[in-house]
């Protein structure tokens, strides 16, 4: 609720000493403001403090029914205060009743046609799906059927179509037919597949090993291994002749080289001996040794890098003999 703007009123009151009391009132607050102007030459208004009686400060004025006034007003403003805030307060309880009110009729709404009927959906959905789809897959009973006229429609006709045949199929029952698989009917099935794999794995398998892998080892063992014996017995041969040249080539090697090296330890021997032996008197065969001498050191010489050359080429050829053999053994291993 907004209060009426105030209204201020003035209050001119001559006073005996010479000057002005202005009085500056509110009516709908009931306040009063004094100031005093006196006759100086600055004509100022010094403020008075607020008093709450007038009449005690101004006895001959006419203040006392304007206090009465401003009581009355005072009283009325209070008790139109009191009955707004008593409306107000009915006014809060009317809209708090309203409410709760409110409130109930919407809770019962909401229970009665919302809560109910989404409740009721729900039971119907749920007894559906477990209709439809839960009992048809877990029902052992719809299994034992399929698997009952999969055993006699094997027995009948001896062959067990896949396609043709649905174990979970039971037209012409109490039932409805459903388009689902049963999970029992599967399990069923799957520890028949484990059994027949088994089976396979055990027993069909380990005939077939017997009756024809181990045949075919037989063949193997009596026919390969005699071939491999035989040409592991001509490897053994063959490395054993490679290995037997080898030696002897080397043997006669060694034997070429000692007789080469002792004719040359003979022949210097003699040569030494036979210079011992000469008689170097005079200077002319002196000279004529020496250059004889020089000249068979030149031969020796010659011929100690002849068979030097010589050497060197039995040794190359020893080196490709044994490379050659070497790669004989390899590939006869």
């Amino acid at each position: 609720m907004q209060l009426p703007p105030a209204t201020p009123s003035r209050a001119l009151i001559d006073n005996e000493g010479g000057g002005t009391i202005v009085i500056a009132r509110n009516n709908c607050y009931d306040s009063y403001n004094f100031a005093i102007s006196t006759n100086d030459e600055n004509n100022a208004l010094v403020p008075v403090q607020r008093t709450p009686i007038l009449s005690s400060i101004l006895p001959k004025s006419t203040i006392k029914q304007f206090e009465v006034d401003v009581l009355r007003r005072q009283a009325e403003y209070t008790t139109r205060i009191t009955d707004l805030e008593v409306r107000l307060a009915m006014f809060h309880t009317k809209l708090a009743i309203e409410c709760a009110e409110r409130g109930r009729e919407h809770a019962f709404t909401a229970s009665e046609y919302v809560d109910e009927p989404i409740e009721q959906a729900m039971r119907r959905s749920l007894e559906l799906i477990e209709t439809e789809y839960v009992r048809p897959i877990m029902d052992p009973t719809v299994a034992d059927f399929g698997a009952n006229q999969a055993k006699y429609y094997i027995g009948k006709t001896g062959v067990a179509n896949e396609e043709s045949i649905d174990l979970n199929d039971v037209t012409g029952t109490a039932t409805a037919p459903h388009k689902f698989t049963n999970l029992v009917s599967i399990e069923r099935r799957t520890n028949h597949l484990e059994d027949q794999m088994n089976h396979h794995r055990n027993v069909t398998l380990f005939h077939s090993r017997r009756e024809n892998f181990d045949a075919i080892d037989k063949e193997c063992r009596q026919t390969l291994q005699p071939s491999l014996a035989l040409e592991m017995t001509k490897a053994d041969k063959r490395e054993g002749g490679m290995v037997r040249r080898f030696d002897s080539n080397a043997g006669e090697f060694t034997r070429v080289l000692m007789e080469m090296t002792s004719s040359r330890v003979s022949s210097l021997g003699c040569i030494e001996r036979r210079l011992e032996n000469w008689d170097i008197s005079d200077s002319t065969r002196a000279k004529q040794y020496l250059e004889e001498i020089r000249l068979m050191k030149d031969r020796v010489i010659d011929l100690r890098r002849e068979r030097i050359r010589q050497d060197e080429s039995v040794v190359e050829k020893i080196m490709q003999t044994k490379k050659v053999l070497e790669e004989d053994i390899f590939l006869a291993c």
